[in-house]
């Protein structure tokens, strides 16, 4: 393939999103510890610009009126050298498996984003098969109706995968943007997750989720037979590499991530009473936070300084505040009734929780100081679990929702417009809700299958996709991709 960079007559710089004629709309965003932890250092997966043209160089538009951008991402190209031949090697043998896989990963975390029309597989086929050997010819790719074409080549070199990756826009028969990764040969899917979270970010400044991780309570099958206890899990956004970051066959519940994504607190009975501790998941370690009183559902605010929880230390379950070391602890709800599961706005001036002062559970709000409390919820019988939704540009908290003596169902109330739609219905009962960091998705806990089990679903209740199937799962929280430090620099 031609890799030239496009360098044409001068225009004002602009966004790729804006370039390609992309609007995403609503969708574009501006620890017994189980030590060590390998599967949790972050990969060293590193980056250098290929090929790339620089911002502001020209302008196209691939789109039609009306219609969905259709991208295609058919399998990566296996290579060993500028030939484009596959050496007879150990890992030769092992790239084209990697590169399908590469290519599979990524189209399904493209697809998940919901951000394009992912053109159907059956026909790649067509395109290739109208090409030249070893040649990209948009005129036959836009025939089978693509707009955007993601294409790579990989190699195996010392014991690492090099991936070169070009995003084309077909219309104008341009590379829009490339990049070369590198990365450890076992980490074939987070290279793909990262691929995916950085043609996003370029092609529409869309914050991904391919990165993030989804924490969890868990009683299953270990190593060791079934737990008598939960343990604390984590697994990726799509359900795959489910970990213990607890082993201590205790109860271990409601995990919540620090903002970086790099530590869990969580609840556990460990010595008896519950008590409030502390992961630092990339180093295998952990510490109790808080335990000389009865502490529940922790949540971390988003400048990762302080953490609200629930405890009953001065005789009723009241919502305190503590810095992250433990410290500075104050009380922030005063009332006989019980007030739990507090949530954070994303701003972290306010805190949703549960209270049943009024009789029946329902979902209030306060300043972060603990005034101006005011009551949210006014529709359904009993109300639990709040989470708010992290986006800026959507006010709205998640909840669970007992509607006329059915089963708990996740509604959404918008501040904005103070109404509430319902996102799940008919089908067991729906708990537990969580934000992804971008506010565009949701888990949750349902028994729609039978026992717990942990769900994702889009924003609008759409894409109801299970998670786990081993054992039962409960309470997920979904945190955010570790930041550049953990991930390791580009060079």
């Amino acid at each position: 393939m031609n890799r030239r960079t496009v360098c044409l007559r001068r225009r004002p710089a602009r966004s790729l999103a804006a370039r390609l004629g992309v609007a995403f709309g609503g969708a574009a965003l501006a620890a017994g510890f189980a030590s060590p932890l390998p599967f949790l250092v972050p990969e060293a997966i590193h980056m250098e610009a290929a090929a790339q043209t620089a911002p502001g160089d020209w302008y196209l538009d691939i789109t039609r009126p009306g219609a969905p951008v259709r991208i295609a991402i058919p399998d990566f190209t296996p290579r060993t050298d500028g030939s484009g031949a596959v050496e007879p090697s150990t890992e030769s043998a092992e790239t084209p498996a990697a590169a399908a896989e590469l290519a599979s990963v990524l189209h399904d975390d493209i697809a998940y984003a919901g951000v394009y029309r992912m053109l159907p597989r059956r026909f790649y086929s067509i395109a290739e098969a109208g090409s030249a050997e070893g040649a990209l010819d948009y005129y036959q790719w836009e025939s089978v109706g693509a707009d955007i074409l993601v294409d790579g080549d990989v190699r195996a070199e010392e014991g690492d995968l090099v991936v070169e990756v070009r995003l084309h826009a077909v219309r104008a028969q341009e590379v829009v943007f490339a990049r070369r990764y590198r990365a450890p040969a076992d980490a074939r899917r987070a290279l793909a997750h990262r691929i995916a979270d950085d043609i996003l970010l370029q092609a529409g400044s869309y914050q991904g989720v391919a990165r993030t991780r989804i924490a969890f309570s868990t009683s299953r099958e270990g190593r060791r037979g079934r737990t008598p206890g939960k343990e604390i899990y984590v697994m990726d956004y799509d359900g795959h590499g489910q970990r213990p970051v607890t082993a201590n066959g205790s109860l271990n519940i409601t995990p919540s991530w620090s903002p970086d994504g790099t530590a869990l607190t969580y609840i556990s009975y460990r010595e008896g009473a519950p008590a409030l501790y502390l992961a630092f998941l990339y180093q295998g370690r952990g510490q109790k936070l808080i335990g000389d009183f009865q502490s529940f559902t922790p949540a971390w605010s988003p400048d990762g300084r302080w953490i609200a929880f629930t405890s009953n230390r001065d005789g009723q379950s009241e919502i305190y505040l503590a810095a992250v070391d433990g410290s500075q602890l104050r009380r922030l709800t005063s009332h006989d009734a019980i007030d739990v599961a507090p949530t954070w706005s994303p701003n972290g001036r306010l805190i949703a929780f549960t209270s049943d002062r009024t009789g029946s559970p329902q979902i209030y709000v306060m300043d972060r100081d603990g005034l101006n409390l005011r009551r949210v919820s006014f529709e359904g019988s009993w109300n639990d679990s709040p989470a708010w939704s992290p986006s800026r540009q959507h006010s709205e908290i998640a909840y669970a929702s007992r509607i006329e003596r059915r089963p708990f169902d996740i509604v959404v109330h918008d501040f904005e417009t103070r109404q509430t739609r319902q996102l799940t219905t008919g089908r067991g009962s729906n708990e537990s809700p969580s934000w992804a960091p971008n506010g565009l998705h949701l888990v949750f806990t349902s028994n729609r299958t039978g026992d717990d089990q942990i769900f994702s679903m889009h924003r609008d209740g759409s894409n109801p996709t299970q998670l786990t199937r081993e054992g039962r799962n409960s309470t997920p929280r979904w945190g955010s991709a570790p930041g550049p430090t953990a991930l390791g620099g580009a060079r």
